[in-house]
């Protein structure tokens, strides 16, 4: 059976076929679109989220920017202005003869030149006025572009021919696209020797460390701007102190003799931060007694690389100074407080209660009230009202049960491993006060009897470097201490303390 189509069934069944084609292909373009949609809030693999400022060279392309505070001190780094062309143009320039050389050289009156077909141009900028950089707190900004100024434009193309290599042409600054309209400002970004100048924060940053958005200007203010364990005041690594805040609380001759100042010896090709030091005058490193400073970034002596040095600012002050920082067999003369640090150990130790080991530990203090001495008995209790540093040296406030109050310094210095545990003990060592007092009476004086829990192990000499689950010789665990001596414990009580022979360690 055949069925027969008239033409204009035909031009219907045409039509509506190209119509419904129409929509298809207008529905999938859309798509694409809302698919294709740029989120400048991607995470970068050469942009550190652990950091507040990315040391990697373009590595805030696309980023969206927040800055949440502005002061007087940034308008050092903030600039308005256009391409060169477009700067020359709006002053509806003739512009200048151009000469056959520079021709043949690829210039155009525009103060700009061809490079593969690519024009490269640098911008006029001038500085932010302070009204302006003052309407910009609270803004949001993406990251379009970095670009060159005329200093860096102008440093290529003045080289003779034969130096002339526009791929080290250098972008210092940020060109960065305020919110959703069309002004565009400029920021000093020198890669990252002025980190601590940096203003803004990240979104990438941001929702790593916060998992949302910035709402308030107090909401972000517990942010830092590197991850440093706070466990001890010494970083093994320098690095790890870039973006904190350190305070020198006493100035030694040791400290004196480690300060110095310093030039960056710059080198387009080179960027190892190598620089030349002199010593820094004695009379004004007298005078930092007490200074804040801010960590922006480390430096090495091009005479000799393996010595590490902060690059220090002076808090509220543009001055720079630099700081041999100590290795970590010599970590024991670094002289700061990292205010990070301090803050961790005031809310570990603010309010705990200690107990005096005496005997073997004699301890005298100074009541400070009466200035008077007070010796400190076996068993005496105290509690931790604050953690300072003092005369140098991490320092807990502590009040007995009588209300006399008197300052107990750390063990070691302040670079060197935080500890109180010399001449005091945690109050947990209370409960074997009356139930085990042999127990307790080794515990303070820092002794291993048989019989012992591991708990009181812990009490006496602290936790163990590294622990062992054995059977041998029918024992079935073994703590060692000091790399060379371990408790062995049987049922879970120690039954004897060895030490490993000179020929098996």
């Amino acid at each position: 059976m055949k069925y027969y189509v008239s033409n204009n069934m035909k031009k219907t069944i045409i039509n509506s076929f190209l119509l419904c084609l129409c929509l298809c292909l207008t529905a999938q373009l859309h798509a694409q679109i809302k698919d294709y949609k740029v989120v400048p809030d991607f995470n970068y693999s050469d942009y550190s989220q652990y950091m507040n400022y990315a040391t990697q060279p373009w590595a805030l392309m696309n980023q969206t920017l927040y800055l949440e505070n502005v002061n007087d001190s940034l308008l050092d780094y903030f600039f308005v202005g256009m391409r060169a062309n477009e700067y020359e143009a709006s002053k509806n320039s003739k512009g200048k003869t151009i000469s056959d050389k520079d021709k043949s050289r690829g210039y155009n009156k525009n103060n700009s030149v061809r490079v593969n077909g690519k024009t490269i141009s640098y911008y006029h900028l001038t500085r932010m006025s302070k009204e302006k950089l003052n309407s910009l707190k609270g803004a949001w900004f993406v990251v379009l572009d970095y670009v060159p100024d005329q200093f860096a434009f102008n440093r290529i193309k003045e080289a003779v021919p034969s130096k002339q290599d526009w791929s080290k042409l250098r972008k210092p600054f940020l060109k960065l696209l305020v919110g959703n309209t069309d002004d565009t400002v400029y920021y000093a970004y020198q890669n990252f020797y002025n980190q601590y100048h940096f203003p803004f924060i990240p979104m990438s940053y941001y929702n790593y460390n916060k998992n949302g958005y910035p709402i308030g200007k107090n909401t972000n203010s517990d942010l830092n701007l590197i991850s440093y364990d706070t466990t001890a005041n010494y970083a093994i690594v320098a690095d790890f102190l870039i973006g904190q805040t350190l305070t020198l609380p006493v100035v030694t001759d040791e400290t004196i003799e480690r300060l110095y100042n310093g030039i960056r010896i710059y080198n387009y090709d080179d960027d190892s931060r190598k620089y030349s030091f002199t010593e820094y005058p004695t009379a004004k490193a007298r005078r930092l007694e007490g200074v804040k400073f801010h960590v922006t970034d480390v430096a090495f002596d091009a005479k000799n690389l393996t010595d590490v040095y902060l690059k220090l600012v002076i808090d509220n002050r543009q001055d720079t100074i630099y700081y041999k920082y100590p290795t970590k067999k010599e970590r024991h003369l670094f002289p700061f407080v990292i205010d990070n640090f301090l803050t961790r150990i005031k809310q570990e130790y603010k309010d705990r209660e200690f107990v005096v080991r005496g005997d073997k530990f004699p301890l005298t203090v100074i009541d400070l009230r009466r200035k008077t001495p007070i010796t400190l008995h076996q068993g005496d209790k105290f509690r931790c009202l604050d953690v300072v540093v003092k005369d140098g040296k991490f320092q807990m406030l502590m009040r007995n049960e009588k209300g006399r109050k008197f300052y107990m310094p750390e063990d070691y210095a302040l670079g060197d491993w935080l500890s109180f545990d010399k001449y005091l003990m945690d109050n947990r060592v209370e409960k074997y006060r009356y139930t085990y007092p042999s127990a307790f009476k080794a515990i303070c004086n820092k002794e291993l009897i048989p019989t012992m829990t591991m708990d009181m192990t812990e009490l006496s000499w602290g936790k163990p470097d590294r622990e062992v689950f054995t059977n041998f010789d029918g024992s079935d665990r073994h703590w060692f201490y000091m790399g060379n001596v371990y408790v062995i414990y049987k049922n879970n009580k120690l039954h004897r303390v060895a030490r490993i022979p000179k020929e098996l360690r």
